[in-house]
């Protein structure tokens, strides 16, 4: 069949090639790949280079679609799907459904034509869930990356290690110089042709420059960072102080010895305790700051605050989620001041359960801010000269203590699972360079304020529950049955049991942390128990905590920096004014942004400590650790540095000594001849070998043969 459009390509190109409608009239009649068109064609050499140009402009202005097996269809609109593109930093991608249900896949190929985050229309091609890119409907509209000036080219290379394209530079700002973080906005999304295109907005700094990671890292997770002047205007309106008509139908808490019990750099306070003995066993009473009485439903300040979800914490810097005339002034309990409350007052029987509980709105004033550390030395030295400088409120800090030795029985008895694992803290110099990375110390004031806190969420949630209110939960569901399989797997290869069946409870689980206890493996026991357990959420539907072994919970004791903590708030208002609003559909949806708005905290939080660690040991290549293998997989070991709390990898490639076989079920791998095993837990010498700060990544090599110290036999 002859192209009965010749002569009008003729006309155009020296060497025509077949028109759009020729090429057509195959696809119609049923889907072809490039080579099958090739030969139904009959092309000659020279003409296959333009006709694939074709076949992409084609594709490009949908008249055709392509698959990734290079099939090529006409073009369609029906059975088209939206949703959000999920990369993968290997390259391919999936499409999260706007309606719900299992992700679609896109290729290599296909993602090229998409951003991490893109809207689109998919297209469905197959019962594997594979799919095409019809349209972007919205494109990410900035990016932060580092510049690269070369022969008078610019172009930035994306910080998130998601997006795989370059971004070609039209504009730059003055000021620009080679490797500069910057923010770039998106002009062209890309095509398989050409990358996209953007102009640079703002410089953040030099690569190494200290705070430029942190910045980087905000525009990289998208985390709203600076108030509107709407929401800094209502802010700055609100009172320096408490105001006598606020304190009206407020109960007078201001002669309680209620007290604060912080960090050394905590700059808001917002929970406040005072403990006492009492005929039943003993009285609590936790205030928190009455930020619901500031922040008004529907404001410009509620919606930013929602928008955030929560307070962002890097080392060294707060994105907070209310300004801080709010966050560190108005409603932070700070020492000798009148603040507004919401007061939850408990009474707790000798073995540390709940009796009852009541909520009111009151005026409290803070007797004392203490620190951890402070608290941690009244309690450990009688003749500690802070007694004397506390003498008002050291009353009160011997009661709470006495009151977290029982609560401590609750816990107990409950089976909650103790994961006091040692985490790290970075420490900076005046420069704000890194001087060390240690162990974070965690002591009973600690553990102290946490159980305080435990029983009022515990108690507002049974109270809101009651009330039938329109509130969230915390959850925390029980983990899958693959998960407990895998862990219990793991135990019983290094002699401790999982008991419980397929579902086992809080309490099981409690009862391998306390038979871990001693172990020179304790921690990875503790990391693999709780790599088992799923992610907490926010929901209005309750399904328990497992991890605290409560039935009923919630968050209430930080509203200056938790979103939800703020609806619960509200809802307790509600319920004392006589007007309950019964669960709405509408929770579910805040449920679910204020989940994600907390793991885009947590991840940003670890991005920035990850790049810190790598930054601290850039200058350690060549340097012998002790370490400990903190995972293992087909492809290498995780090892912790036992010095320093850093992590990285060692390839199973430069295990040079024999080839290793991985045995997931025992978390190992051995030495096909050898039989060498490098296990979960096993001691370690390593060498570090490379350090990447663009991949966050810290290669090590093997010093030595590894170094495994007898285990523990099982309790």
């Amino acid at each position: 069949m002859s192209d009965p459009h010749y002569d009008r390509e003729a006309e155009k190109y020296e060497s025509p090639i077949p028109s759009r409608e020729h090429i057509l009239s195959f696809i119609q009649e049923k889907p072809r790949t490039k080579n099958q068109l090739f030969d139904l064609l009959s092309l000659i050499d020279e003409q296959k280079k333009g006709f694939e140009r074709r076949l992409r402009a084609m594709v490009r202005d949908k008249q055709l679609s392509c698959n990734k097996n290079g099939l090529y269809r006409p073009y369609s609109n029906r059975g088209l799907l939206t949703g959000t593109v999920i990369a993968n930093p290997k390259g391919f991608g999936f499409v999260s459904l706007d309606k719900g249900g299992k992700d679609l896949r896109l290729s290599s190929q296909q993602m090229k034509l998409v951003f991490h985050g893109d809207k689109i229309k998919a297209r469905l091609l197959s019962r594997n869930l594979d799919a095409e890119v019809v349209e972007v409907l919205e494109t990410i509209k900035t990016l932060v990356g580092r510049l690269h000036i070369e022969k008078g080219e610019s172009y930035v290379v994306v910080d998130d290690k998601r997006i795989k394209h370059n971004i070609k530079i039209t504009e730059l700002l003055d000021g620009c110089v080679d490797s500069q973080v910057v923010i770039v906005e998106i002009l062209s999304s890309p095509t398989l042709e050409s990358d996209a295109t953007g102009k640079i907005t703002t410089i953040l700094g030099n690569y190494l420059d200290e705070g430029v990671e942190v910045d980087s890292a905000i525009y990289r997770h998208q985390i709203p960072s600076v108030f509107s002047e709407k929401t800094l205007s209502e802010s700055v309106k609100l009172p320096t102080k408490v105001l006598e008509i606020d304190k009206k139908d407020r109960v007078d808490l201001t002669s309680f010895e209620l007290i604060t019990i912080d960090g050394d750099d905590s700059r808001d306070f917002d929970d406040a305790v005072y403990a006492k003995p009492s005929k039943d066993g003993w009285k609590l009473i936790v205030a928190i700051a009455d930020v619901s009485h500031y922040v008004s439903e529907g404001s410009s300040l509620d919606a930013e605050s929602f928008e955030r979800g929560n307070s962002v914490y890097f080392p060294h810097k707060v994105v907070p989620m209310l300004p801080e005339t709010i966050s560190n002034g108005l409603c932070s309990l700070n020492p000798n001041v009148e603040r507004l409350c919401m007061a939850c007052e408990m009474n707790i029987n000798p073995l540390g359960e709940l009796l009852d509980y009541k909520f009111y709105s009151a005026v409290m004033l803070s007797h004392a801010r203490l620190t951890y550390g402070q608290v941690n030395e009244i309690l450990e030295s009688k003749k500690s000269p802070l007694r004397n400088k506390f003498s008002n409120v050291v009353e009160n800090i011997d009661f709470l203590y006495g009151l977290y030795k029982t609560l401590r029985i609750s816990r107990q008895k409950r089976g909650v699972m103790d994961f006091d694992r040692i985490e790290s803290q970075i420490l900076f110099d005046d420069k704000g360079k890194i001087e060390n990375i240690v162990a974070r110390k965690r002591n009973d004031a600690h553990k102290l304020i946490e159980e305080c806190m435990l029983m009022a969420n515990q108690a507002t949630a049974k109270f809101l529950q009651k009330n039938n209110e329109d509130f969230l939960y915390r959850n925390h569901p029980k983990p899958t049955a693959e998960k407990v399989e895998v862990t219990r797997q793991f135990l019983s290869a290094i002699g401790l049991t999982l008991e419980g069946g397929i579902e086992p409870e809080s309490k099981d689980f409690a009862k391998v942390l306390r038979n871990a206890k001693g172990r020179e493996d304790e921690n990875i026991i503790k990391t693999v128990v709780l790599r088992t357990m799923k992610q907490a959420t926010y929901t209005p539907i309750n399904d328990g905590h497992f991890g605290l072994a409560f039935e009923d919970y919630t968050h209430f004791t930080s509203p200056i920096r938790r979103y939800p903590d703020l609806l619960v708030h509200r809802a307790i208002k509600r319920v004392l004014k006589s007007k309950s609003r019964p669960p709405s559909k509408k929770m579910i949806e805040l449920g679910a942004h204020l989940s994600m708005t907390e793991r885009r905290a947590d991840d940003a939080s670890r991005d920035v400590e990850q790049w810190l660690k790598c930054e601290y040991m850039r200058d350690k290549v060549g340097e012998n650790f002790n370490g400990i293998i903190s995972g293992v997989a087909g492809f290498g070991l995780f090892v912790e540095l036992s010095e320093v709390f850093v992590e990285g990898m060692i390839s199973i490639r430069d295990l040079k000594d024999d080839y290793f076989i991985f045995d997931d079920v025992h978390h190992q791998l051995k030495g096909q001849n050898s039989g060498k095993i490098y296990r979960l837990g096993d001691m370690i010498k390593v060498k570090v070998a490379s350090v990447s700060l663009d991949d966050r990544k810290i290669d090590f090599i093997p010093s030595g043969s590894s170094q495994k110290k007898p285990r523990k036999k099982r309790n």
